[in-house]
């Protein structure tokens, strides 16, 4: 079936779409044996415009409320797993936080890779050095991690960053598991975690750190063995 007029609701999601397809492709161009999107062939149209969305304010997680957030709102809410929720967040993938929009400033990948609809952002959460930057734009009430390894470059890469809503999916703030992570209360924390558990535990491919880190973990090649973990 073909339809000449759609809504406006279902306008906003062929743009999104178009958007991951689009950067998909650049994904392609640099690698032809990654899978490309099909998001045409599993459209369906008949969404409704709403004039007004009053109901929808509040809708997304509170950054500032870490996983608490993220399973009242996809988990609870949605009725997503777990494994869903961290999937929705893989939105994060492309573009930047703003401060005019949200309060928050920085990408969630490097400038290059959010222009690329791909994996950048779990490898980034893993792969690289995260520590508290509090009081963003002096805001107290908004507060996030920043990279903080010896790979980071402001200035050529962009700045880069992580929402405790991100990063909570991976990290607590105790060794115990039971405190949300948290860049408000984490001062003097940084966030990062064992190569080991990057690659593939199978043994299988070149793992995160070379299909999405430039072989690279917390920006060097001097990567710990497992050896170097007891």
């Amino acid at each position: 079936q073909h339809c000449a007029t759609v809504s406006l609701a279902d306008f906003l999601v062929i743009a999104a779409e178009a958007v991951m397809t689009v950067s998909r492709e650049h994904v392609l161009a640099g690698d032809p044996s990654r899978t490309p999107v099909d998001f045409r062939g599993h459209f369906r149209f008949g969404r409704t415009t709403a004039l007004e969305c009053h109901w929808a304010e509040g809708r997304l997680p509170n950054p500032e409320r870490s996983c608490t957030a993220v399973n009242e709102t996809f988990v609870g809410s949605l009725g997503l797993s777990w494994r869903g929720a961290a999937a929705l967040m893989g939105v994060h993938t492309l573009g930047r936080a703003s401060i005019a929009n949200s309060g928050y400033d920085g990408f969630w990948s490097d400038a290059e890779n959010s222009r690329r609809f791909n994996n950048n952002y779990y490898a980034a959460m893993l792969g690289k050095g995260w520590m508290p930057e509090t009081a963003v734009n002096g805001n107290a009430d908004k507060n996030q991690w920043i990279r903080s390894d010896v790979g980071r470059d402001d200035q050529a890469l962009g700045k880069e960053m992580m929402l405790d809503t991100d990063l909570c999916l991976a990290f607590v703030l105790d060794r115990g598991g039971q405190a949300e992570l948290s860049a408000r209360d984490g001062e003097g924390c940084c966030a990062w975690i064992s190569p080991r558990f990057i690659g593939d535990p199978r043994g299988r491919g070149a793992g995160a750190t070379n299909l999405y880190l430039e072989g690279k973990f917390c920006g060097t090649d001097q990567i710990p063995g497992a050896s170097d973990f007891p």
